[in-house]
Parts: C-alpha cells; structure tokens; sequence
C-alpha cells in the first residue's frame, strides 16, 4: 500500500493582518513618540550619554574609585560661602541705603574718575583689566566696590580731621617706608594716611549702629 504524502503545515499570517500591522505602524510610532514614556526613555538616554562622554560635568573628582559628585561641591561651597555673600550684599545695601538718605551718593562722573586713577596707577586700562582678572574681579565689580567706598567717604570724612601735630607725628615714625621725599609730599601723604585710619575707624562704629538698628529678615 503506497505512503501517504504528509507535508508540515507552515503557520501563515493572514494578509489582512499583515497589512493592518504595517499601516497602522507609523500611527503607533509617532503615538509612542508623543508620549509621556517616549521622553522620559529618551531624557534617561540623553542623561546616560552625557555622564559616559562628559564625565566632568557630574563628577568633580574620584577617590579610590568613588566619586566626589559637583552637586555635592557646590552643596558645601553653597554652604560655607552663601552667609559670607549674604552678609557683604546686606552690608553693602545698608550702606548705601545710608548714603542715599543723606545725599552721598557716588555719581557716575566720580566713579569714573577713581577708574582712570587706578588705570594710571596700574599703567593703563589693559593693565587694571589684567589685574581684575587675576583677581577674579571685573570693572562691574571693582565700580561696586569704589561706589561703596566713596559713599563711606561722604558720609564720614567729615568728621575724620587730623591736626598738624598728628601728622608731624606720623611723618617722624613712619618716614623710612613714606614714598615722597619732599616735605610738602610727605604732609600729604601724611595726612591721607591718616584721614583713612579715621574714616576707618569712625566707619567700624557708625557701621555697627546702622546694623543694628536695621531690619533685616534672613530667609
């Protein structure tokens, strides 16, 4: 009796189903891709990519193999420096505050003047430029600082007088490290020298009288 023929049945997907699929697969792609799983896949993609390729972004330093993260460096620099910044903006508000209430404030014209003292002093605009820099500072900065400055002046220099028999005084014990030679150069300086030690110390206690009286709210 002749052997019956078998063949294996080879499991078919139906063409209607086929189709289906392949026409609505650009639907359910740009569904995906509007999606809220989309961005959070491609956000942790982009977030590994970058601590593979840029590593100093995330990571500050490795000790024996772990890492000393940048947040954890700007978390204690935040912490060490933030009541240091904050108390240098606070005073500087109060005393200008100050100022402002008894008509002392720097103007422009003066604060640009003390810039172009400073470039001469230094040997020129690029030279101070140079000089900021090393320092971490810019001419935005330093006009703050020579603002503050001469507000203090204003404010107090008034009461910073020096007698003639101070400055003889200074002359005899300080001399050897004076720059002038001459006798009328060495009373100026003499007297500026000793007008700033006043207006110093006039400063230190007028200054802690308007801190303490001022209202200040630290969040």
């Amino acid at each position: 009796m002749p052997k019956r023929s078998t063949k294996k049945s080879v499991p078919q997907i139906p063409g209607g189903q086929l189709n289906n699929f392949l026409n609505n697969f650009p639907d359910k792609l740009m569904n995906f891709k509007s999606s809220k799983k989309f961005y959070l896949i491609a956000l942790i993609l982009g977030i590994l990519l970058l601590a593979i390729y840029k590593k100093n972004l995330f990571v500050a330093a490795m000790v024996n193999g772990q890492p000393v993260t940048n947040w954890q460096l700007q978390s204690e620099l935040n912490s060490q420096f933030r009541t240091q910044t904050l108390n240098q903006l606070i005073n500087e508000k109060i005393i200008l505050d100050e100022a402002k209430k008894n008509n002392a404030i720097a103007s422009q014209a003066e604060i640009d003047q003390k810039i172009a003292e400073l470039e001469i002093q230094v040997g020129g605009a690029e030279t101070l430029d140079g000089l900021l820099s090393q320092q971490g500072q810019t001419r935005s900065s330093i006009r703050n600082q020579i603002r503050i400055q001469l507000a203090i002046s204003k404010l107090y220099e008034k009461d910073a007088t020096v007698s003639s028999e101070e400055v003889t005084k200074y002359i005899e014990e300080n001399k050897a490290q004076m720059q002038a030679t001459d006798s009328a150069g060495l009373e100026k300086e003499a007297t500026e020298a000793l007008k700033q030690q006043k207006l110093s110390q006039i400063f230190s206690e007028k200054f802690q009288q308007l801190r303490s009286s001022a209202n200040i709210q630290i969040f």
